[in-house]
């Protein structure tokens, strides 16, 4: 057995952002990025995933877009149509 201890290095959230930065501009794959950067392989993908995910939570969402309210003159007859397919049409009155 060798005497010689290994060392790990702790980073925070800041390194792990700038070696993601890194891993993403270059052409390495993660197994190779992770040895040449001394890197456990399952450290780095858990902290892949956490900062892809905080940076879902922190994007806001374009998803909604509130429409402005504009007067509506009363309207006695309305009808929606909704097409569902294979037959199935939704009407509302």
């Amino acid at each position: 057995m060798s005497n010689t201890a290994s060392t790990h290095t702790r980073r925070d959230r800041a390194a792990w952002k700038q070696l993601m930065a890194q891993y993403e501009a270059g052409d390495l794959s993660q197994r190779v990025f992770c040895e040449q950067h001394g890197l456990a392989y399952s450290t780095f993908g858990y902290w892949r995933k956490q900062l892809r995910q905080s940076a879902l939570v922190d994007k806001p969402s374009t998803a909604l877009v509130e429409l402005p309210m504009f007067p509506l003159e009363p309207v006695s007859d309305w009808r929606v149509e909704l097409d569902l397919g294979k037959g199935v049409v939704l009407r509302l009155k």
